[in-house]
């Protein structure tokens, strides 16, 4: 990550620190009354907010939109094909980018929300905090969660992990505070200097918020036998986002600083002529956009369009399969190998155009989870509505037309769809597509492929491991093994050996993590 970027927030972060620290009772002597050596919570919910997105979420996925096949480079050779042949090492910085740079946030957030008797402020800290420790539990397993940094003692440099279990149980009930202090006392508003800069102030959508993300994590449970409990992802669907322009999303900027647009289509390499991080769209991903579940008949997407931009050479949507870089032409066919048969990564479309919202969870998400627990509680009419809408809902985020929606759908009926919901793997087809296409760019999905044990009865017969993959971890000959985890940071592997265990590439790279075990 460009530390540059976040600069200002880490200088927020150490104010907070400072003031926690012995430094404090000696500066009194010399304090300005105009220049406070501590700030108020209106002032630390913008942090917390930029930190999430730009410091955790957007690390957290880098590397992972390789792994998630979307993204695909053209070169053979260099480092910016690791991720894409699972070549992960404990160089991946996601772990010190949300400890370090980004939860002190929102754990001083949370603090300073419950002095000032603001409860709103503790309970969007406590939401922000619950995305931060469930991506990382999402990408590590175990973690540090109770452990961690609490706003007020100094930062334990041995912390204790926790297993899986054990975190999500936290994420859990940090969410459900959250949800009831969103109902108690609060002397300021959450958008009081402008910091919320998600909701402007709306603590409904901020409780809806917190729901969505509880559905979230419940129904991440799906191998886990009785701890799957439908009713509950149900009823936190309910109370969850429940129509179009409630997504918790970050918004990115035109005509400010580079660091002010998405990384996506500016900073990281992406506009590195000569060698970028992903140079185009993968095959596999234009595949799910031209092709419908369980039939594979062929049916262009109208999203496809407002995603990614057909080739320079002819017009046409097409990809290249990770791993093989340019030289393998499209899916490793070998037939088109010139840059201009595939069109660019970075501002391709909605998801990586210099403005594009870096989205936290969405209605569309939140609309098919509810369609999923509805199919494996038996409930199949209400299955296929929330499937209905949940991609409804994302055409027209993107800004597809009712004719068009339309049309999807007759062709979709066409195709079986209500008789496809009559069979569960096949229902889960429809929905885990679906959601590969409305989480774009969201590591969420490497949670549902895992979840789906990247099955091609869910995503089509299209999906493959990558070429040329990392020999040295992965059996070349078994196409059944996939990467489950991810390798701990350095500095955690050689500060706290003991908590962190077996950290070599073989264990953390192919040992599922709990929810990913029966």
């Amino acid at each position: 990550m460009n530390n540059i970027k976040y600069a200002f927030l880490y200088s927020l972060l150490g104010v907070g620190l400072l003031a926690a620290s012995s430094c404090e009772k000696f500066l009194d002597v010399n304090t300005d009354p105009n220049n406070p050596t501590t700030m108020p919570a209106h002032n630390r919910l913008i942090g917390a907010i930029t930190t999430t997105s730009g410091s955790s979420m957007w690390r957290g996925e880098r590397e992972i939109a390789g792994v998630t096949q979307y993204g695909v480079t053209k070169l053979l050779t260099g480092t910016n094909r690791n991720a894409e042949t699972w070549r992960f090492t404990a160089s991946y910085f996601f772990w010190q980018n949300a400890y370090v740079f980004t939860m002190p946030n929102s754990a001083d957030l949370i603090v300073l929300g419950k002095k000032e008797n603001n409860l709103h402020f503790a309970g969007a800290g406590q939401v922000l905090l619950a995305l931060n420790l469930g991506m990382l539990a999402d990408q590590y397993g175990s973690i540090v969660a109770r452990d961690f940094y609490d706003g007020e003692a100094q930062i334990n440099l041995l912390p204790k992990m926790e297993d899986q279990q054990s975190a999500y149980a936290y994420v859990d009930s940090l969410l459900a505070d959250a949800i009831l202090k969103f109902d108690g006392a609060n002397t300021t508003p959450l958008n009081y200097s402008g910091g919320d800069i998600i909701y402007q102030g709306d603590v409904n959508k901020w409780k809806r918020f917190a729901s969505s993300l509880r559905a979230r994590y419940l129904n991440h449970l799906s191998k886990k036998g009785n701890l799957y409990n439908a009713a509950n992802i149900l009823a936190a669907c309910q109370n969850g986002f429940n129509a179009d322009g409630m997504d918790a999303q970050f918004a990115y900027l035109a005509g400010g600083q580079q660091t002010d647009e998405n990384p996506w289509a500016s900073w990281g390499g992406f506009t590195d002529a000569t060698n970028p991080r992903y140079f185009t769209w993968s095959q596999f991903f234009v595949n799910i956009l031209t092709k419908f579940p369980v039939t594979e008949t062929s049916y262009q997407d109208p999203r496809i369009s407002r995603i990614m931009k057909p080739a320079a050479s002819d017009g046409q949507y097409r990809g290249l399969r990770p791993g093989a870089g340019l030289a393998g032409g499209m899916d490793g066919g070998g037939t088109f190998t010139n840059e201009a048969d595939y069109g660019p990564f970075s501002k391709s479309g909605y998801y990586t155009n210099v403005t594009s919202p870096f989205p936290f969870i969405t209605y569309s998400e939140v609309k098919l989870i509810q369609a999923e627990a509805s199919l494996r509680s038996g409930n199949k009419a209400d299955a296929l509505a929330a499937y209905r809408e949940g991609v409804s809902a994302n055409m027209r985020k993107l800004g597809v037309g009712a004719v068009e929606i339309a049309a999807y759908w007759t062709a979709q009926d066409a195709d079986g769809l209500t008789a496809h919901f009559d069979n569960q793997t096949q229902g889960l087809s429809h929905i885990f597509r679906q959601k590969y296409i409305t989480q774009c760019l969201n590591p969420e999905t490497w949670v549902d492929m895992r979840r789906m044990d990247y099955s091609t009865a869910i995503y089509g017969p299209s999906l493959r491991r990558p070429a040329n993959i990392n020999n040295v971890i992965f059996d070349v000959g078994n196409p059944n093994q996939w990467i489950r985890g991810m390798v701990y940071e350095t500095n955690e592997q050689n500060r706290n050996p003991q908590a962190v265990g077996d950290n070599s590439e073989k264990y953390r790279l192919l040992t599922p993590l709990w929810w990913d075990t029966p």
